[in-house]
């Protein structure tokens, strides 16, 4: 009797989803001052956030972040400094940070403005670290494809 050729069926991208989601909610609990977080594609596209806030939100946020992710390459590339890893936006009331986890994707978080940025730094490095495999192109395209436009 011959084996079968094993086939594994194609990843629920909605359990990808809420897994993410689940991963961004503990980070959010877990990291003293961080209000949100949220996975963007490279193209703008909301991947999976924490909880908070409503998916208009989350769209905004994952067009600015990729606009903002851009900008940053471009004038990086323009000086020869290298890859960006990470960028910090001061605001009178918070902080946004960006942290690449990919050429696919990107973490954004949303802190409070007495927040210790080197935990939050140190704490993100760690998440992309994690998230990095989970967010292959492969899974960033199947997750954007799940999308109802």
């Amino acid at each position: 009797m011959s084996a079968m050729p094993s086939t594994s069926p194609e990843p629920n991208v909605a359990a990808e989803a809420l897994d993410l989601d689940f991963i961004l909610n503990r980070f959010v609990d877990d990291t003293d001052g961080v209000l949100f977080a949220q996975t963007v594609s490279a193209d703008g596209m909301h991947l999976a956030s924490s909880a908070g806030f409503d998916s208009a939100r989350h769209d905004t946020f994952a067009a600015i972040a990729s606009g903002m992710a851009s900008l940053t390459d471009s004038s990086i590339e323009l000086f020869g400094l290298g890859a960006v890893t990470r960028q910090i936006v001061e605001a009178t009331d918070g902080w946004i940070l960006l942290s690449r986890i990919s050429n696919t994707a990107s973490l954004g978080v949303v802190a409070r403005r007495q927040a210790d940025l080197g935990l939050i730094g140190y704490e993100m490095t760690r998440l992309a670290k994690q998230l990095g495999p989970a967010l292959s192109p492969a899974v960033v395209d199947r997750l954007k494809g799940s999308l109802r436009l």
